[in-house]
């Protein structure tokens, strides 16, 4: 695993010591400010004093903390800081300013780190400097030419003796300017050249892997370039190189770079060639090396390989039809399920022969791919009855089938779908009833969304969000007074959401007054120190082992979440529910969809930490929404950086992590504490 920011950071101040006992309140009291996310400056009063506290930790807390807030208003307050005599506090002040100007374009922002660019001297401040610099939006492409042209420069002073983390940041920086510009403006030559430099394996592995990630962000890499990265010793930056043959429209020499991906020894590769041949070269050169893949001995591949073969016509209906009569076992229904839905696509008539087997099948997976296939062989008696299943996810999939194969015409069974428990399903219901003229919808529409509400459960905002939509849809200014309730909820953007409604409505402007629920605890600087001496082990029903080491420093409230939620016996028998070879696994739903959860929401807790293969994060469904579900990393993903929180890193079990397939049963976590050795 690559060395990360984070770890960075710890070298520069050390492990953080327990603080004086008459310290730890004011700990707490920043903590909770910055948790508050107050409207008002007033609020943020812990937080701006200690900006000028003589404790170094308080000061690197309290500019974290404003940071974290994201307002623009905040960045004359966080100015100073950048002149601070502690390294580690210069680069947290840059990361703040950054994190301030994410919302707006502040020409403020720039002018501050690029003074301070000319000026810092420390290489791992530059670095951190040059990082945020190429993720400020910009206002005019000027603005880009200059942050491309100042980082080309600040990563060759000094070429052959530069600071490993000057040229991580400065990696980064291009990464993040050019994956929002490229597809516009086309980076330079000399940019390019100096990132293809940049490979050099004399460098560190994460400086090669941000400099690959960021050349295939530039949509500029020709095959020799690539060819070049499919030599290195770091699997990541080879996947990097045959993730640029996908992505990229125009590449002369695509597929040497393809075959040679095909025999790379990783199937991280391998999977990324596969997806590049599917994308650009078998409508030219047929599917014979997609029907091959289905003997790869990696079944994430050979997953891909049958998916993709839904793109092949009937040459591949005969393979499909074979693997789609497989067993459906709790642990082996992935290849069938998959091969159903692809052979739908090539031989319909044939994978409707093979639909009761699923339809009938006890494992729910096999039911809810069944609804896949339905909805493209345009089965509608399969899917409306799959649409009264016994487990709200296939139910769900039905119903989104159904809302776009037939509309309005299954109105009766989307109506049915608003007195379930699960907010998956009911979100689903209510965007296919938006809009319906059918009798009875709209009373039920605002039943559910009294009914939901009562339960004060803030993981519901999307579900209520779309059944204030389709009544928005289908109500009227008779409406209003059942909706005024909500102009105090809970939820300030259900809150916005029922003004919005109510002021079109009645022509009167409404205002939202939300009535927060109370926030969770702030942990204790014991409580820290104890989880960063913890390891959680997360056992899967398989018997597979993966272990945690927790950062609780960094995210101090949404590891105090995943401590409560271990310790509460939270996870036994929920799953991995989503598993996105070379991206990530999620899991931790007692739904096993994105809308269960616990709650209530946490705040995001963004830092300098980068998203490495092995990183846990937090899943989010927007700014502040961790609900307890997680991800691991399972490739470097640095495009999640600063936009999810990590809250501990793999240090056993990857290889676990990389078997996992979609349902993977989680038998138990626990939290192993370990007494301080002090």
């Amino acid at each position: 695993m690559p060395a990360t920011w984070g770890l960075a950071l710890v070298s520069l101040l050390g492990t953080p010591a327990p603080p004086p006992a008459q310290d730890t309140t004011r700990l707490r009291q920043l903590l909770a400010a910055e948790d508050a996310r107050p409207g008002e400056l007033s609020g943020l009063r812990p937080l701006l004093d200690a900006l000028h506290s003589p404790d170094t930790l308080l000061i690197r807390l309290a500019v974290r903390g404003l940071g974290r807030q994201e307002r623009a208003d905040l960045i004359d307050s966080l100015a100073p800081i950048l002149a601070s005599g502690t390294p580690a506090i210069r680069a947290e002040a840059a990361n703040a300013i950054g994190q301030s100007a994410l919302r707006s374009r502040t020409p403020a922002a720039r002018r501050l780190l690029e003074d301070r660019i000319a000026l810092e001297s420390n290489p791992y401040v530059l670095g951190v400097l040059l990082r945020t610099l190429g993720r400020l939006p910009l206002a005019t492409p000027d603005e880009r030419q200059q942050t491309e042209m100042l980082l080309i420069r600040a990563s060759r002073a000094g070429t052959g003796t530069a600071n490993p983390a000057l040229l991580e940041g400065a990696a980064h920086g291009f990464h993040s300017l050019f994956r929002r510009t490229a597809e516009n403006e086309p980076p330079s030559v000399d940019a390019v050249e100096r990132l293809v430099e940049l490979l050099a394996v004399s460098h560190p592995a994460i400086v090669r892997r941000l400099a690959m990630a960021a050349l295939v962000a530039s949509l500029r890499v020709d095959s020799g370039i690539l060819l070049d990265a499919l030599q290195d010793p770091d699997r990541e930056v080879r996947r990097l190189a045959l993730l640029a043959t996908v992505n990229q429209a125009a590449l002369p020499g695509r597929e040497r770079v393809v075959r040679r991906g095909w025999r790379d020894p990783d199937p991280g590769v391998r999977y990324e060639a596969l997806r590049a041949f599917a994308r650009h070269l078998s409508p030219r050169e047929g599917c014979a090396p997609l029907l091959a893949a289905l003997d790869d001995q990696d079944l994430h591949l050979t997953l891909l390989a049958i998916d993709l073969l839904a793109g092949c016509g009937t040459t591949a209906a005969p393979r499909l039809a074979i693997m789609a009569r497989g067993k459906l076992s709790e642990t082996g229904w992935h290849a069938p399920a998959h091969a159903l839905v692809s052979l739908a696509n090539v031989a319909p008539v044939a994978a409707d022969s093979l639909l009761s087997g699923f339809t009938a099948a006890a494992v729910w997976w096999a039911r809810m791919y069944a609804a896949r296939a339905a909805e493209v062989s345009r089965n509608l008696p399969v899917l409306t009855r799959l649409a009264r299943d016994r487990h709200p996810n296939v139910r769900e999939a039905a119903i989104d089938a159904l809302q776009r194969r037939q509309g309005h015409g299954a109105d009766s069974l989307y109506l049915a779908a608003l007195d379930s428990p699960d907010y998956q399903l009911v979100r689903t219901a209510a965007r296919a009833l938006d809009s319906s003229s059918s009798r009875g919808v709209l009373p039920a529409l605002l039943a559910t969304l009294e009914r939901i509400t009562r339960e004060k459960r803030e993981a519901s905002r999307d579900t209520r969000a779309a059944l204030l939509a389709a009544i928005g849809s289908i109500g009227s200014a008779r409406e209003v007074p059942a909706l005024r309730r909500y102009l105090n909820d809970f939820d300030a953007e259900i809150a916005q959401q029922a003004a919005e409604q109510v002021t079109r409505w009645s022509g009167t402007s409404a205002r939202a007054e939300p009535r927060p629920l109370p926030r969770g605890p702030i942990p204790s600087w014991g409580e820290l120190a104890a989880w960063e001496r913890a390891t959680v082990v997360v056992v899967l029903q398989s018997g597979g082992r993966v272990v945690l080491r927790l950062r609780p420093y960094d995210a101090p409230t949404n590891v105090a979440r995943l401590v409560r939620m271990t310790r509460s016996r939270w996870f036994p028998r929920l799953t991995f529910h989503r598993v996105v070879p070379n991206f990530v696994v999620q899991g931790g739903s007692p739904g096993a969809n994105e809308y269960a959860g616990d709650g209530p929401f946490t705040r995001d807790e963004l830092g300098l930490e980068v998203h490495a293969r092995g990183s846990v994060g937090v899943s989010t469904r927007g700014r502040d929404t961790g609900d307890g579900q997680i991800f691991i990393n399972l490739v470097d993903n640095f495009r999640l950086d600063h936009d999810y929180t990590i809250i501990a890193d793999v240090i056993e079990g990857m290889d676990v992590v990389d078997g996992m397939l979609e349902g993977a049963v989680i038998e138990r976590v626990d939290i192993r504490e370990r007494p301080d050795a002090g």
